[in-house]
């Protein structure tokens, strides 16, 4: 399938409208025709209902249209890769929020290169995937990917703290107990964190006694649930270095406990030895 066909096809099917798409990618409205004309006649189906109110996708369509997506990216990819560097950074919501921006500007700072970046914040587990997939160049996640593909080296640490509305009765305090703890309503922030798991190695059994009330999605939703008075949290300390700072949040250390997650980098082996990924890979772990 012609890629410059393709991007018509998608064109048309974002805007619903010849005069519409062929403004877009400019080029004229006959010669966008042509092109769909051309596609439907490669794959053997209509791909567009015409009517006088615009146009609209057939099934064919439809079917097509994610596929036609996935390889114009692909292919705005491989001109970026061959016209300039480019560097898919993967992160688990934290890390994008409160560690990568500071380690990304410095490795920006000591490379010449115009380089394109972006970072992709997703779930620990939807990570692990996109960098599988090669949708990603490098991974920072909460916990390591065990793939016989994959280098994985241990980056930075940060400790796990108790936070607390400021007016709680606890909120004097430097440290609580675990029986203490026990009493509190629980909110649970970002899935696939690792965060109970760490807790369970902790904890042992007692970990299935605290009272988790529900998952709210983001430590940014878990800061404010907590500020607002639904209950208490354990999260990274550097996540609330700035609410602490503030007063809008209090925190505790669990008494006669330190707990720490440890935060990893990953790459595909493959491609571990030159190229932005491999020098940022590197960086990472030379400043951290």
């Amino acid at each position: 399938m012609n890629p410059t066909f393709l991007k018509s096809f998608v064109a048309l099917a974002e805007l619903g409208s010849f005069q519409a798409a062929a403004a877009r990618i400019d080029i004229a409205q006959s010669t966008l025709s042509q092109h769909i004309k051309k596609l439907e006649e490669a794959l053997g189906a209509p791909l567009i209902q015409r009517s006088h109110s615009g146009s609209r996708l057939t099934d064919a369509g439809l079917r097509l249209l994610p596929h036609a997506q996935q390889v114009l990216t692909s292919t705005q990819r491989a001109q970026a890769a061959v016209l300039s560097e480019s560097l898919k950074i993967g992160c688990s919501g934290n890390i994008a929020s409160y560690f990568m921006p500071d380690a990304l500007a410095s490795f920006l700072k000591q490379t010449s290169s115009q380089m394109q970046w972006e970072v992709i914040a997703a779930p620990n587990p939807r990570v692990a995937q996109m960098l599988l997939a090669g949708e990603i160049d490098i991974a920072a996640m909460e916990w390591p990917i065990s793939h016989p593909a994959v280098t994985v080296a241990p980056w930075i640490s940060d400790e796990m703290i108790v936070i607390l509305p400021p007016n709680h009765p606890f909120a004097a305090r430097d440290a609580i107990t675990f029986a203490e703890l026990k009493t509190l309503r629980i909110l649970g922030g970002e899935r696939g964190s690792g965060t109970g798991t760490l807790l369970t190695e902790a904890l042992g059994p007692q970990a299935e006694d605290l009272d988790t009330i529900g998952n709210v999605g983001s430590t940014e939703a878990v800061k404010r649930g907590v500020a607002a008075g639904l209950g208490a949290s354990i999260v990274l300390e550097t996540a609330v270095r700035s609410e602490i700072a503030s007063g809008s949040l209090a925190i505790a250390r669990l008494e006669g406990m330190h707990l720490e997650k440890q935060l990893f980098i990953a790459q595909v082996t493959s491609k571990a030895q030159n190229g932005p990924a491999a020098r940022l890979f590197k960086f990472l772990l030379e400043r951290d």
